[in-house]
């Protein structure tokens, strides 16, 4: 069924409510969500918290309602919905959050726009709808126990290890993951830090029906982590929280219907100064930001370069997170991510010893010539994952202003300047 017939069935997608309790130290979320009159989703997560943390749930509902609007994305691309409703009674939001969640689903869901083909530039679109909009729940300020206490999320790559190893060696830090893949506990061990996790669980009936005539596509999955992680540190009374998205998830991949589409919008300094200031706006005592903001990721893998003891159990490869998942190797050698990441790494160690950490050299397989050509800037789209900017790309392969990008630095406002300092420091000494 083509975008505008679903659209036509079912104008409207319902974020119906949420329920939340804790079990011990697991705080248990259920989101309840709806196509009427004929499909319901439950979203289903836990976070796995340690004794210590505040279970006042209550003054956390805003935060819980917020998670659940980044979470609905997943649910309403099914169909496209131009209307979405949002509960009575379970959360507020103003005209200029409207803005932000109208803006997030026009921006972090052009690539979904872009492969399906539809025109997400009439005015009326998307209007999103809130019954019986009751003022926000009070959140109140928690007493942080120390200001520099920092929440990082770990994706299992070069990138966020290098956020955790750099700012553990200031302040003290807990990690952070969403359904973590086995390398992470690996990472976090040798790191010596804890780990805090949520297990997160799709509704079965939306995977059947992505099996059917349903959209599907990619949803701004780092909106949901920052909302997710955000609440986290607040229920433990964690001041900072670092992302590490980078400079060159600012770059779009294709231009569609007049529009720049990025695969990295919710990774981009854009979505991150709007959720800042969001924060802000729900007066959190939190500080939100991009550690690595300020680099491109060249000059963050020859930070990670440093740390030969993570090449083994480090991966980037999107393949091992995939919900079918069954790869027996961390890296398949043939996604632009290990494409990328190979072609980076080569401008600080040599072939051979990228080929005994991935099995091969990723740039130099026949087969991978054509990925190659599309981060190099000769083909009509950038991939649309996380890679390198395509000046990066030229960079690294043929050394073309290689020692500029090298010494680049991209000012973050929102990145607090006992952090930025770390990060100068470390670049500094390369």
């Amino acid at each position: 069924m083509d975008w505008k017939s679903l659209r036509n069935q079912y104008p409207v997608f319902s974020f119906d409510k949420f329920e939340s309790d804790f079990s011990g130290n697991v705080l248990n979320i259920k989101f309840f969500y709806s196509l009427p009159p004929k499909h319901h989703f439950v979203h289903e997560l836990s976070i796995n918290l340690p004794a210590s943390a505040n279970n006042s749930v209550p003054q956390f509902e805003s935060l819980i309602f917020n998670l659940g609007l980044s979470l609905m994305l997943s649910y309403w691309k099914l169909t496209c919905s131009p209307v979405i409703k949002l509960p009575a009674n379970h959360g507020h939001l103003n005209s200029q959050q409207i803005k932000f969640w109208t803006k997030l689903i026009l921006n972090g869901m052009g690539e979904y726009f872009y492969k399906n083909q539809i025109d997400f530039t009439p005015t009326d679109f998307v209007t999103i709808e809130i019954l019986d909009n009751q003022p926000p729940a009070f959140i109140s300020k928690i007493t942080h126990k120390n200001d520099d206490w920092t929440l990082i999320p770990l994706g299992g790559g070069k990138d966020s290890i290098v956020t955790l190893e750099l700012i553990k060696s200031a302040f003290p830090v807990t990690a952070f993951a969403i359904n973590p893949h086995p390398i992470i506990s690996q990472i976090t061990r040798k790191a010596g830090v804890n780990l805090i996790t949520v297990n997160s669980r799709l509704d079965p009936h939306l995977l059947e029906l992505n099996q059917k005539d349903f959209l599907n596509g990619h949803v701004p999955v780092s909106a949901f982590y920052s909302f997710c992680a955000v609440l986290t540190a607040q229920l433990l009374g964690i001041t900072n929280v670092a992302f590490s998205n980078e400079a060159s998830s600012n770059e779009g991949n294709v231009e569609y219907l007049g529009h720049q589409i990025n695969h990295q919008y919710s990774k981009s300094l854009e979505f991150e100064t709007d959720m800042h200031q969001y924060l802000l706006d729900l007066k959190l005592d939190l500080n939100y930001f991009s550690f690595l903001r300020p680099l491109f990721e060249l000059q963050i893998t020859q930070l990670f370069c440093r740390y030969p003891e993570y090449f083994d159990i480090f991966t980037s490869c999107n393949q091992n997170f995939k919900l079918d998942s069954h790869q027996p190797s961390l890296w398949c050698q043939k996604c632009p991510k290990c494409i990328s990441t190979s072609l980076m790494m080569s401008c600080f160690m040599d072939k051979q010893k990228i080929a005994g950490i991935m099995g091969s050299y990723p740039p130099d397989l026949p087969d991978n010539q054509k990925i190659m050509d599309q981060l190099l800037g000769n083909a009509e789209y950038k991939p649309f994952e996380c890679v390198l900017s395509q000046a990066e790309a030229q960079a690294a392969f043929a050394g073309h202003n290689l020692n500029q990008l090298l010494s680049a630095w991209h000012e973050n406002p929102n990145l607090p300047e006992k952090f930025a300092s770390i990060l100068k420091a470390a670049i500094n000494s390369t």
